[in-house]
């Protein structure tokens, strides 16, 4: 492995395309076909695509651009305060930490080293003051956390987070690693085979293996439903989990995202729907007063209030995963418990809400990526200090 000093060129990623696109797909396009450099011309236009959806045809085309190079510069301030490599593998940002959006404004040089599975990708690493895993648990991807944990313990620079901590955040692996916990409810979330899915006991919550953000996640009650729910959604396996009624007196459903950032919890967003399955954007928080005033003020009481009552649970919860940095959503039980739903270290956290709709959440996320930032700082100057 030898550390060489990369001159790479800056390419637009999903922080720095987001106030481009849609509306500046074609423009975009036009700039990429100009770039002659393939390896980055190939990158720039996967997160174009990938930014507009086109997950499939971005896939392809980031095979490309491997066939060129494997490192690739997504943040380039003129005087970094800290470079940080992310290893990472292929895929998108649901394989990937989307730490652009982290890092965006804090002064950070952002390199992304793809580890792609062939051997010779590391014979060269480029310079840097310190490293994180950022490829997240899937079961394509814990051949790669495999590899590069074999490079970890040898590593010339500090590293964060550990593909042992990443793995254990699988659905299944978490239930299991977090169980007896005082006050922390989970929904046993489990791995079923396709043939034994009929056998198991009927109402449950079912999600194919390796899916997010909602994707085939559905609530069966009945054999018609299961029946239906198979056939639209096939898988090997897949994820079954009880439901935790997390509703409150008005009917709504509240799911909140914290990032264990260094161990330590940071809100990053509540959000408020009439339906169980709770996602920021289908919430419409944009749509209404009352969901954001009280988004604000959950906000403001999360150290005073919510920590003072859930403290404990996100501490042990930080031991036990045991990583310098992931990401958590979870709500509280109509008797008051803390409700884990997953831990995820590539999820996604982010300041690109319109601050004209959400004033009061600039100060929130910029107090988070501060502190992401502080620990990558706290790391490499601990490390200055043992050599």
């Amino acid at each position: 492995m030898k550390i060489y000093d990369a001159e790479l060129p800056l390419i637009l990623a999903s922080r720095g395309l987001q106030p481009r696109l849609p509306d500046d797909f074609p423009n975009l396009m036009a700039e990429i076909e100009t770039e002659e450099d393939l390896g980055n011309k190939f990158m720039r236009m996967f997160f174009v695509l990938q930014s507009c959806g086109m997950d499939e045809f971005a896939q392809e085309i980031q095979n490309k651009a491997f066939e060129h190079r494997n490192v690739f510069r997504l943040l380039s301030p003129s005087n970094p305060v800290i470079r940080l490599l992310a290893i990472v593998g292929p895929g998108n940002m649901a394989d990937n930490a989307p730490l652009d959006f982290v890092l965006f404004n804090q002064h950070v040089q952002l390199d992304f080293f793809y580890v792609t599975g062939e051997a010779d990708v590391w014979d060269q690493i480029p310079d840097h003051d310190v490293a994180i895993l950022g490829l997240s648990e899937s079961t394509k991807n814990i051949p790669l956390l495999q590899e590069i944990e074999s490079k970890r313990a040898s590593w010339p620079r500090p590293f964060l987070n550990n593909s042992a901590g990443v793995i254990r955040c699988a659905r299944d692996k978490l239930t299991e690693l977090l169980k007896e916990i005082p006050n922390l409810v989970q929904a046993h979330n489990r791995r079923v085979p396709y043939e034994c899915v009929r056998e198991q006991k009927l109402p449950f919550l079912i999600r194919p293996i390796d899916t997010h953000a909602g994707d085939g996640f559905a609530k069966i009650e009945n054999a018609d439903s299961l029946d239906a729910y198979l056939t639209e959604n096939p898988s090997k396996t897949y994820y079954l989990s009880d439901y935790i009624d997390c509703s409150k007196e008005d009917g709504l459903f509240r799911k909140f995202r914290v990032a264990l950032i260094d161990k330590k919890p940071y809100v990053c967003h509540l959000a408020i729907s009439s339906d169980w399955i709770v996602h920021y954007i289908s919430a419409r928080m944009d749509l209404s007063v009352e969901k954001r005033s009280e988004e604000e003020t959950f906000f403001k009481e999360f150290d005073s209030v919510f920590l003072k009552k859930h403290g404990q649970c996100f501490a042990e919860i930080a031991e036990r995963i045991d990583l310098d940095y992931v990401v958590l959503d979870c709500a509280e039980s109509r008797d008051g418990e803390l409700v884990l739903f997953e831990a995820d270290n590539a999820a996604w956290i982010h300041d690109i809400d319109s601050p004209d709709v959400y004033p009061y959440k600039s100060a929130t996320m910029n107090f988070a990526f501060s502190a992401f930032t502080t620990m990558l700082k706290n790391r490499v100057k601990t490390a200055n200090e043992c050599t």
